[in-house]
């Protein structure tokens, strides 16, 4: 990416210009391209989607009908007591009478049999009465051939086991006979007179083809599945498919968490899928209906084309409009550039001609006073390199006092200790350590030992000269020790402590510093145990002039300000000092300061 950067930087204004409209505009038409093929896809799809669950939702409710017109017909057929009765009293014998008794319960079944909905009816509904004992009957073709293998059945045998009195959805099982095919089939104990007591099942069976049949006439493109819990399959166009699991095709727990939700999947062959699925509560079964991404996508096909040709023609158009444009803006620029080249040469009378009002055109107009202007620098430039000679032969002349005192103060240090006298020898090396410490040399910042030092140097210079001692604790960690902090910052202070602070006090001075550091702060603390503030503050110290102060007061303002002022301007204002009581009385003074590893 760097290089890429770099290559882009050393090209010409031209051909930046031409690529920056290129990208400018190319991109932005391919990205609405990208978007507006995909917000049509989205929309597309969501509006299909919305249809086929509609559609689904159509089919779920036909199904439904279907099933509560079995359930109804199940439940009448079962709480019948003429039905009950018939088959309680099921001892026919095969004399005669016996002819004559079955053919009269047969007659009340068939006045039983007239009350089915009529919707079942055109689903070719076969019904059967299985007896306890030896009665059936059936509304449908030769039903006493087969009665005794749908006893054999599992379905039956676990109707008989079990004491649920309850419709039981059996599912779709093979045709019985030579009818063929499937049928969707549901079952329904017959109550004795006891609530448990058993005397008969009622059985329902319609054709599977005509529930298909039913559910996909208002899905034409769509693929329908009814299938159960576990995805096994009741119902579907191919009818090879039934009694299979719909695994082989999609995963049926997806399918069971997004019931009421389409979504896309793609199936074991690879086909990509929209899939909407509806749960029948009957049964406790899915109704899914499958359509091929590819069917809903198609029709934008055309449609991407279309734009796909415009954007093309758009994108020519703005790269020839590109062109043009970059030739207007680099052509002034490169002439510029040409008057740079023989200015860099040494030929400040060559002007370049302004022919814009535009940025360019100011910028050529700025260049040509320019050049009047360097002609006038040069000559300003000679006289302040002779005046800075000058000061520096002043500043070197400014030395040469300072350095004398040094020497004096160095012989009179010698002649002191040459007749033995070690007070005055060692007040003329601590005098001559402040003095040459006040001296800056060029150096504003130090390392805060030499501040340190530059105490001890004035604490014994201040026990020779009043002949009082004072404790001096240092709590500074060797790290900190080397970090650099503006000059002569901390003497001031410490001088402030002894000529008031210590005024009358009756116990030996102490003088305490310590520094720390928080976060991005370095805190240096001064701490003595003298008179204290009495009253003043930070803002009474700091924010008056230092005329209108008593100077018999115990702080005077004028060095806390400057240190204060000091290290505001060095800093920032987020810097600086504060006052406050020290913890056994005395003042608290605070230095703080930005702090920087490394």
């Amino acid at each position: 990416m760097r290089k890429i950067v770099e290559k882009f930087r050393n090209l010409s204004i031209k051909r930046k210009l031409t690529i920056s409209y290129s990208v400018i505009v190319v991109f932005p038409l391919i990205i609405s391209l990208l978007l507006s093929n995909n917000v049509m896809t989205n929309f597309m799809l969501d509006k299909i989607a919305d249809l086929n669950e509609n559609s689904i939702n159509d089919s779920s409710k036909v199904l439904n009908r279907t099933l509560d017109d079995i359930a109804f017909t199940l439940l009448n057929i079962a709480n019948n007591s003429h039905v009950r009765e018939i088959l309680i009293d099921d001892n026919i014998s095969s004399t005669q009478s016996g002819k004559i008794q079955r053919y009269e319960k047969q007659k009340k079944f068939d006045d039983i049999f007239e009350s089915i909905p009529i919707s079942l009816m055109t689903y070719n509904a076969s019904i059967t009465i299985l007896g306890e004992k030896q009665f059936d009957y059936g509304n449908w073709e030769d039903y006493s051939s087969y009665t005794s293998s749908m006893k054999q059945s599992s379905w039956y045998k676990e109707m008989v086991r079990s004491r649920d009195m309850r419709i039981r959805w059996i599912g779709t099982r093979p045709g019985i006979g030579t009818s063929g095919g499937y049928f969707l089939e549901a079952a329904m104990p017959v109550k004795g007179n006891s609530s448990l007591a058993r005397v008969g099942v009622v059985h329902i069976q319609i054709n599977e083809k005509d529930v298909y049949k039913a559910l996909s006439s208002n899905n034409g493109t769509n693929e329908i599945y009814l299938i159960q819990k576990n995805g096994d399959i009741l119902s579907c166009k191919n009818k090879e498919e039934i009694s299979k699991n719909l695994n082989y095709r999609l995963e049926v727990p997806k399918i069971n968490e997004n019931i009421k939700n389409w979504y896309i999947d793609v199936d074991r062959n690879g086909e990509k899928l929209v899939v909407n699925s509806v749960h029948i509560e009957k049964g406790n079964w899915t109704l899914v209906s499958m359509i091929p991404y590819e069917k809903l996508v198609a029709p934008l096909n055309s449609i991407r084309n279309i734009l796909l040709f415009i954007n093309l023609i758009f994108m020519v158009a703005f790269l020839m409009v590109a062109l043009f444009i970059s030739n207007i803006i680099s052509k002034p620029i490169i002439k510029l550039g040409m008057s740079m080249k023989k200015v860099e040469k040494g030929n400040f009378s060559h002007k370049v001609e302004v022919v814009s009002e535009d940025e360019i055109g100011r910028l050529s107009r700025n260049f040509n006073n320019m050049l009047d202007k360097v002609s006038e620098l040069l000559i300003l430039t000679k006289e302040q390199e002779r005046l800075k000679r000058d000061a520096e032969f002043e500043a070197l002349q400014a030395q040469i006092n300072p350095h004398f005192l040094f020497n004096t103060l160095s012989s009179i240090r010698w002649a002191a200790a040459a007749n033995g006298d070690r007070k005055v020898e060692d007040m003329v090396h601590s005098l001559s350590v402040l003095l040459r410490a006040s001296i800056t040399n060029g150096q504003e910042m130090v390392a805060l030992e030499t501040e340190i030092g530059i105490l001890k140097n004035y604490l014994d210079l201040i026990r020779m000269k009043q002949g009082s001692s004072y404790i001096f604790e240092c709590n500074i960690d060797d790290n900190l020790m080397k970090y650099r902090i503006p000059h002569l910052l901390l003497q001031p202070i410490v001088e402030n402590s002894i000529l008031h602070g210590f005024e009358g006090l009756n116990e030996q001075g102490v003088i305490r510093i310590s520094a720390s550091v928080e976060e991005d702060s370095l805190m240096i603390e001064l701490t003595d145990n003298g008179r204290g503030l009495q009253g003043n503050t930070l803002e009474n110290i700091l924010n008056r002039e230092s005329s209108e102060l008593d100077n018999k007061r115990y702080y005077k303002s004028v060095g806390l300000k400057n240190i204060h002022d000091r290290i505001k301007l060095i800093y920032g204002q987020n810097y600086g000092i504060d006052i406050c009581e020290g913890e056994r009385n005395g003042t608290k003074v605070t230095l703080y300061l930005p702090f920087q590893k490394g």
